[in-house]
């Protein structure tokens, strides 16, 4: 065969892949940016998310606390991440020519004039995108000085629309309707009190405010004791609560949120995602961590299609404009949740100018 054809079958095979790989990501960016109705989830809980509320629940000593070496996420991640990263491991979308964030930006539609509140913001490139696209204030919460300090000098070039507030978020009590929206990046499943942690946001948040969760893992589709009992094996080690779209909606419609959106791409999806790869590379060769050792040693002792199934998940609600809900039912209970988390550090929100 002639050598010129050769190198031209050669050339469209790799500009076909290219092409198709992006292609990939851009399904999965219109599939997590056109989440779907929830009313079919969220009814009852499997026997497993019921256990997992009562066994899984992170411990008030789990601060700063991300993998068996007891370094903090800043000790582990901090010399490989740059200021302009986050540390989720899954970002819509990645394609080429495509912003990071963008994903976020169409489902929180955020509008001049705006206040949004970041649950975990890491390093805060989620908030810098979103200020950077529209004229809004953004409270950013983390309990890490070294992420503050990132977020601050980020917030300093956009005219300082922000506030960095230094805390864990179990920890917080803004005042209430102070927000038009409020997100969670892969952050909630280090709460020690999901109840607590939801019903905060409920009275947080404006009605007609929107609630964005993005979460890796659930049980949501484990059938089988022996895969329950080897993940639970991966949050002692890094005691982080996979909290899944069924667990979410269940929390959720009990509060009042309506309408409530969710979409779960598996893993076999958004583990081929490049930002993904980036992650995979990252723990496996550079930072050789021991939590990447038992999460290889857990996916070889369970059930492939459990691990190989388990979603990512996007939750998105919505609370009611007032007169839409039941002003004696989820409200109180919201209100009561709160009431009884213990050692909640009040805070006292000051907008920028």
């Amino acid at each position: 065969m002639d050598i010129v054809l050769i190198f031209q079958l050669v050339a469209a095979i790799i500009i076909a892949l290219i092409v198709a790989y992006n292609f990939l990501h851009y399904i999965l960016f219109l599939l997590v940016t056109q989440p779907k109705d929830a009313s079919k989830i969220g009814h009852e809980l499997n026997q497993f998310e019921q256990r997992q509320l009562v066994e899984w629940t992170p411990q008030p000593n789990d601060f700063l606390k991300h993998d068996d070496e007891k370094r903090t996420y800043d000790d582990v991640f901090g010399a490989y991440r740059d200021e302009q990263a986050n540390y989720s491991t899954c970002v819509f979308p990645r394609a080429a020519f495509s912003r990071p964030y963008e994903a976020e930006y169409l489902l929180l539609k955020p509008k001049d004039g705006m206040r949004l509140l970041d649950l975990g913001c890491g390093s805060g490139a989620a908030a810098e995108y979103l200020a950077s696209r529209r004229n809004i204030e953004i409270v950013c919460v983390t309990n890490s000085s070294v992420q503050a300090d990132i977020c601050r000098r980020k917030f300093a070039k956009l005219g300082g629309r922000g506030q960095v507030i230094v805390t864990d978020f179990d920890s917080l009590d803004l005042p209430s309707e102070g927000f038009d929206a409020i997100y969670a990046l892969e952050s909630i499943g280090y709460t020690k009190d999901l109840d607590a942690w939801l019903a905060r946001c409920w009275r947080m948040l404006k009605p007609g405010g929107r609630l964005l969760i993005r979460t890796p893992g659930s049980l949501d589709h484990c059938r089988r004791k022996e895969d329950y009992l080897s993940v639970t094996a991966f949050f002692e080690n890094w005691r982080y609560n996979f909290v899944g779209a069924n667990l979410l909606v269940y929390k959720m419609r009990q509060l009042g949120f309506n309408p409530i959106r969710y979409r779960r791409l598996p893993f076999w999806a958004w583990g081929v995602t490049w930002n993904f790869i980036q992650h995979l590379l990252l723990w496996k060769y550079r930072l050789k961590m021991r939590t990447f050792v038992e999460l290889e040693r857990i996916i070889w002792r369970t059930s492939k299609v459990f691990v190989f199934g388990n979603p990512y998940n996007t939750v998105l609600a919505t609370k009611p404009e007032a007169g839409q809900f039941n002003d004696t039912a989820a409200p109180q209970m919201a209100l009561a949740a709160c009431a009884e988390t213990p050692s909640v550090h009040k805070i006292t929100f000051i907008p920028t100018s």
